[in-house]
């Protein structure tokens, strides 16, 4: 399959001509960056690999005010194609300590007109007072350490979406020494060993 907005919407045939315009114009900013924001052998496969990856997990959110965070949202990926799918349906926030990747985020808010995304500029474990319904991550850490960065943030029915590779098995073993919670994998139907991890009822078992 050619890497190109037609086979995105082969893949998600619901994908508006509106989102498609906006995909186009926030990749056309991934690749006009100076900083590297994905690898050199991905550029040419953003459409499949970062953007379909992405929104995948829309079919895992609902559309009735949630807030919701990328953490460790780098190029923006998933938040940025999540937020241009749900409008201002719920709040998207990206979260990123790193000053240059801070700055590219904030331009595409402005440039994609994002109005409900904003950047939290600091790393997940020192967000305090806010907590939040969903909370995104792809290639972060492993399931334990993003269950520590993100304990802080999580209310009693928040739900975790996890890009996840081959080894998310041996991930939730190592997890449920210290954690509880309930999950569902959601495999990758064009890329085997590609998972969305998704997690509910995080309770820590040792402290």
């Amino acid at each position: 399959m050619i890497d190109s907005p037609d086979a995105l919407k082969e893949l998600l045939p619901n994908v508006s001509r509106e989102t498609i315009e906006k995909l186009a114009e926030f990749r056309e900013m991934i690749l006009a960056e100076d900083q590297n924001l994905i690898s050199k052998n991905d550029k040419n496969f953003i459409w499949i690999r970062h953007f379909y990856d992405s929104l995948r997990l829309a079919q895992f959110i609902t559309s009735n005010g949630n807030d919701i965070i990328d953490i460790g949202s780098g190029a923006g990926l998933p938040g940025i194609p999540v937020s241009i799918i749900f409008g201002s349906k719920n709040k998207v926030f990206l979260c990123e300590n790193r000053p240059k990747r801070v700055s590219f985020l904030n331009k595409c808010i402005v440039n994609l007109d994002l109005k409900n995304t904003e950047v939290i500029p600091i790393k997940a474990e020192k967000i305090e007072n806010k907590k939040f319904d969903i909370i995104l991550a792809r290639a972060v850490s492993q399931l334990n350490h993003l269950l520590s960065i993100s304990y802080n943030i999580c209310k009693k029915n928040t739900t975790l979406l996890l890009h996840k590779g081959v080894h998310i098995d041996e991930e939730i073993v190592q997890a449920t020494k210290y954690w509880d919670f309930t999950h569902v994998l959601h495999e990758n139907e064009r890329e085997k060993g590609s998972f969305i991890l998704e997690l509910k009822n995080i309770i820590k078992s040792i402290t």
